[in-house]
């Protein structure tokens, strides 16, 4: 099973289009499964908010300006820019534009917490970001469409921040207490257990989704190749708009790569279930080519940022370390 797990971990950027293109060559016999989906994300959500701490707010705060940054970006920045993006390049096509804009305002995803960790960010900041971020985003969301895009197009708001509650506060909230309450102990037991299990179960809502989508996703064409090629450059937004934030405002290299993950990955499988369930579902394709770019297209940010912002600081810390060593010591391991 170990080894399951870790072939999922490896090949999971892969595995999504692969899971959607099955669940639309499966279709209709488990479309009616789309009812659970919900629920599978709401345990997702929960196992990843097992290792929480309520202490992250207290070091988050202490030096407000990476994640005041990180947020304006989230809350202020992207969402015009979606907006404005998707009405330059499809004027006529006002689902196309709902879907960039759902894209640009979703909270956070918690993949980014796992980038932040493989390249020495700030985990701190990004656990913070995750948390505040994904606790307003039942308010968030729905006052963003209706400022930015009014009642142009068909949306169920209240829906939407029902579906969020049941999703991402609630289970959020309820791992952040219980870890709280067992001083950590209750995560670092079950969070390893059972972290692999919602691969597992990102798969399944993904297969289950694209049964769901298949009579709306439209046949290869310029078009649908326009969209992807839109929603890969948006998303490329949020990475560069936060790396340039970050270089202008000089943070420290592991503040700067979290803002930049943080502010480039967005919960697209929350994303899907949202724009299915309470948009029309032209909107919902946005959403899905993002799903089978979004991990390709951090990859190749995340590349960049190890030349942006080498980790230097604790290469020279180690190096302190072996300068106070004693002289026999030194020769020792010499």
């Amino acid at each position: 099973m170990k080894t399951l797990f870790k072939l999922i971990d490896k090949f999971f950027p892969f595995m999504i289009p692969l899971c959607l293109f099955l669940g639309m060559f499966i279709g209709e016999p488990i479309a009616p499964l789309q009812a659970y989906v919900p629920w599978v994300f709401s345990i997702i959500t929960f196992i990843g908010s097992l290792k929480m701490d309520l202490s992250s707010f207290k070091k988050t705060f202490s030096e407000p300006k990476p994640f005041i940054l990180v947020m304006l970006v989230l809350r202020f920045i992207m969402p015009i820019w979606g907006l404005i993006f998707g009405r330059l390049l499809f004027p006529n096509d006002i689902y196309i534009q709902t879907g960039l804009l759902l894209f640009a305002v979703l909270p956070v995803a918690i993949n980014s917490m796992i980038w932040t960790m493989l390249y020495k960010g700030n985990v701190t900041l990004s656990l913070s970001t995750i948390l505040f971020d994904t606790i307003l985003s039942p308010i968030i969301m729905p006052l963003s469409f209706l400022i930015l895009q009014g009642t142009s197009v068909e949306m169920d708001s209240f829906g939407m921040m029902r579906s969020l509650l049941q999703m991402i506060v609630i289970p959020s909230i309820l791992g952040i207490i219980i870890n709280h309450k067992t001083k950590g102990k209750f995560g670092d037991k079950w969070s390893p257990i059972l972290s692999p299990y919602t691969r597992i179960g990102m798969i399944a809502s993904i297969i289950v989704n694209g049964a769901t989508i298949r009579d709306q996703f439209p046949p290869f064409s310029l078009h649908l190749l326009m969209i992807m090629v839109s929603i890969s450059f948006l998303s490329a937004s949020g990475y560069t708009i936060t790396m340039l934030i970050a270089k202008l405002f000089k943070l420290q290299n592991k503040e700067a790569k979290t803002i930049v993950f943080s502010g480039g990955m967005r919960n697209m499988g929350t994303g899907l279930v949202i724009a299915i369930s309470h948009f029309p579902s032209q909107a919902a394709i946005p959403i899905i080519t993002g799903m089978m770019l979004q991990q390709i297209v951090c990859s190749v940010f995340a590349k960049l940022m190890e030349k942006q912002f080498p980790i230097v600081e604790e290469k020279t810390k180690k190096k302190m370390g072996d300068d106070k060593l004693p002289i026999q010591k030194r020769l020792e391991t010499s």
